[in-house]
């Protein structure tokens, strides 16, 4: 059985993936295929691509399908406090299973104490917080950026100069200040992979997820990478144990296939592959699946 802890949407056409299709109806025939008895997706807010997937619009498209959880979200650049409201508002309803933050794609700190009322909010509902970690995508594609046309309106790529907002140190104080609340920095915090094991090895509350190590099916997606990132998995579980890493796959980032033989190259032994594959999420969120 599989949970995924870490997938995205889309009704857009997509390109430069290894699939154009992130509709429900691919992700659904991708759990069936894969035994994926749990998605959860995550709500976006971007503010400089000028794009996202809104609570309120990813609650619609999901409504009433058990194979979908969604992880809410905000913009904390522009809109904290009305986002907090709809957010405690959600988290009441029983309508979102954690909240998803975006350092570096908004201009931000995670950690500033203006937004420690959310941390409070999560603490109260215990609701986990995912936290982008690690490299930072361009919101343009590369002959824009060869052209200096930039979506935001800027003559230079913003993201460039917001890298430190995603690099898991910004996680380190939360985890220590919020201690009942449970964090997960997503990506392994690819490429600062030593800096999230160090952070977790004294952070009893804190997570990460294997999600969105390499686009799948493109020319990065190369033997000699993934027997790199297997390294990095295979430091995060002996450095760190397993009870605290989570199957995901950043979907369509990372394909099913991709993600599930990344688990299964690492040769576990059943106990352990089971906890990473579902059982430390069913903990972690509260569920009971299997």
């Amino acid at each position: 059985m599989i949970i995924d802890i870490h997938a995205h949407t889309s009704d857009h056409k997509l390109y430069g993936l290894h699939t154009s299709d992130a509709s429900l109806d691919y992700l659904r025939r991708e759990a069936e295929i894969y035994e994926v008895k749990k998605i959860f997706l995550m709500a976006t807010y971007f503010p400089l691509k000028k794009s996202g997937l809104s609570n309120k619009v990813l609650f619609e498209k999901i409504k009433g399908d058990p194979l979908f959880g969604c992880f809410g979200s905000l913009d904390m650049e522009n809109n904290f406090q009305e986002g907090l409201e709809e957010l405690t508002r959600l988290a009441g309803e029983g309508l979102i299973s954690g909240i998803k933050l975006y350092p570096g794609y908004q201009n931000i700190w995670v950690d500033d104490e203006e937004f420690w009322p959310l941390y409070k909010m999560a603490e109260e509902y215990h609701l986990p917080v995912a936290v982008h970690l690690g490299e930072l995508h361009h919101c343009c594609p590369r002959e824009q950026r060869e052209k200096n046309i930039f979506r935001c309106g800027s003559d230079h790529c913003l993201l460039e100069e917001r890298k430190e907002y995603s690099e898991p140190g910004a996680i380190n104080m939360l985890a220590f200040y919020f201690p009942k609340v449970n964090f997960i920095g997503c990506h392994l915090g690819n490429p600062k992979f030593a800096d999230l094991r160090n952070i977790m090895n004294i952070s009893p509350n804190l997570y990460t997820d294997i999600s969105g190590q390499f686009l799948s099916g493109t020319r990065e997606d190369t033997i000699s990478y993934r027997q790199f990132i297997l390294k990095q998995i295979k430091m995060f579980l002996d450095f760190n144990g397993a009870d605290k890493v989570l199957f995901g796959t950043d979907f369509p980032i990372q394909s099913y296939a991709s993600s599930l033989g990344l688990i299964k190259a690492l040769n576990l032994d059943p106990a352990t592959e089971n906890k990473i594959l579902y059982e430390n999420a069913e903990k972690l969120l509260n569920l009971k699946i299997s």
